[in-house]
């Protein structure tokens, strides 16, 4: 009887924490984009016009970024569904590696549009401060990787 009921309160939470999250997702309150303008405008100090701008601009990139993602998944997608054996493999994994490639040079070509934006809105000043944050980050993220056994050329497993 006490199994049930913890199984059955179990099933409750799991249910209930799960239809937070689809609210969650449907109020899009896991707005990255939104979390990252908000970083942004506490550490660089940004105006409130700059916000605006800021806000603005990469809203306007959101649609494209997802489409990007969803062209990645796809490529994914397409290489698991490929037959070894098939006659030609060959010629649809080159196909898939430049279809990749293309995407891949489109995110780092966003990425470097997203920064020229960035730097049309922030001051000098403002400017400076943002390439130590960067710098920060990065610092950051090699310390957590290589903590963790995650640097190049090592296995974690």
């Amino acid at each position: 009887m006490r199994t049930k009921f913890i199984a059955g309160i179990a099933a409750a939470v799991i249910t209930v924490s799960g239809l937070g999250m689809t609210a969650a997702y449907a109020k899009g309150s896991f707005d990255h984009a939104e979390k990252r303008i908000e970083h942004l405008a506490k550490k660089l100090d940004l105006t409130a016009a700059q916000e605006t701008e800021l806000r603005e601009k990469m809203q306007s990139k959101q649609k494209d970024m997802q489409a990007q993602k969803q062209a990645n998944r796809e490529i994914r997608k397409q290489l698991i569904q490929l037959d070894p054996n098939s006659e030609d493999y060959e010629i649809k994994l080159n196909s898939l590696v430049l279809e990749a490639q293309e995407q891949t040079k489109a995110r780092i070509m966003a990425k470097a549009e997203q920064q020229e934006v960035l730097f049309e809105i922030l001051t000098p000043e403002q400017e400076k401060s943002f390439a130590e944050l960067k710098s920060d980050m990065q610092d950051k993220m090699s310390k957590r990787f290589s903590e963790k056994g995650h640097e190049r050329g090592k296995r974690c497993h």
